[in-house]
């Protein structure tokens, strides 16, 4: 079988006019491991194996994965479009087997974590052998999975697959869309790179993001979706937030706003002194209380008019 799978894939390389050398380059398998694929030394190679190499020798997946007695001829016949498609778009066989996995048992259980009533009936009437307590047992087995996974060959889980894939199909579910790689998760849920000045102090008087003000430039996740120009990170001094967990050396993320709710914590600078950071409270009279977050100090009252506040704090860079 190595042998006869081995001319095969010679052949397809001499039809597409490829070197080794050239099939290593477009496929990232190595010359020596394509060769001796080529002449039967290496045995079969594995299914992710056949995925490098299936484009670039110009051949459909499930062709080669039943060239290479992966899957037998009755199940490529049964094979949806959908399946072969879900088959070459990953890069990793076993973890699209895993993904369909989770998704099958998630779609037995109920809210609860137990059997659907259904399936419990199914796995009775197939082992006539297995009690309700042997099923309950096996069923809350955390290694059912690879139990029942690990002795399955590569066709049979390639039915299960597509017996998975056909029920999306038939409920008009995207399966591509359900049974997303871990890459694609990543890619999707990446958080875009925001990159925002650092600064040591705030003066009054000068604009916010004044040269003399900033000391770096750091990037930081966008979680909130803002534009470099309406955020800053400020460097803190003093002990006066130590009950909010915030310390000196810490740097908070602080988007630039006029304004803040009650009970928010603000960076502020009061009559002409340098930014300040406080938790800010108003009053029905036109005050502003900026409090401190340790007992040491006394709360500073201040006109609404001589209270300037620069933005509100959204995040905490704690120092270790």
């Amino acid at each position: 079988m190595p042998k006869r799978f081995g001319d095969y894939l010679r052949k397809l390389r001499n039809e597409k006019g490829l070197s080794i050398r050239q099939l290593e380059k477009l496929s990232g398998v190595s010359n020596a491991y394509i060769s001796q694929m080529e002449t039967g030394k290496r045995g079969i190679p594995t299914p992710d194996v056949l995925k490098k190499i299936q484009e670039p020798l110009g051949v459909e997946y499930d062709e080669l994965m039943q060239k290479a007695g992966y899957i037998t001829p009755e199940t490529r016949s049964l094979l949806l479009p959908e399946t072969i498609e879900t088959l070459e778009s990953y890069e990793e066989l076993n973890e699209l087997i895993d993904n369909a996995a989770e998704i099958f048992f998630g779609s037995v259980e109920d809210d609860d974590g137990m059997l659907k009533h259904t399936f419990r009936q199914i796995l009775l009437n197939e082992d006539q052998n297995l009690s309700e307590e042997q099923l309950d047992e096996l069923v809350h087995d955390p290694d059912i999975k690879d139990k029942l996974f690990s002795h399955l060959t590569v066709d049979e889980k390639i039915y299960f697959l597509n017996s998975i894939i056909k029920d999306f199909v038939e409920r008009n579910i995207d399966p591509s869309k359900v049974l997303k790689s871990t890459e694609q998760k990543i890619s999707e849920n990446k958080v875009p790179i925001l990159t925002v000045p650092v600064l040591g102090y705030i003066a009054a008087g000068q604009p916010i993001l004044a040269q003399e003000h900033i000391e770096d430039w750091i990037e930081i996740p966008n979680m909130w979706n803002l534009k470099t120009s309406e955020v800053l990170v400020l460097k803190v001094k003093g002990d006066s937030m130590i009950g909010s967990r915030i310390y000196e050396g810490d740097k908070v993320v602080v988007k630039i706003q006029p304004d803040v709710e009650n009970g928010e914590i603000a960076v502020v600078n009061i009559n002409g002194d340098e930014a300040t950071l406080k938790k800010v409270k108003k009053t029905e009279s036109g005050q502003v209380i900026l409090w401190p977050d340790n007992p040491k100090y006394e709360p500073t009252f201040v006109n609404n008019e001589n209270a300037r506040i620069i933005g509100k704090v959204i995040q905490v860079m704690f120092e270790p």
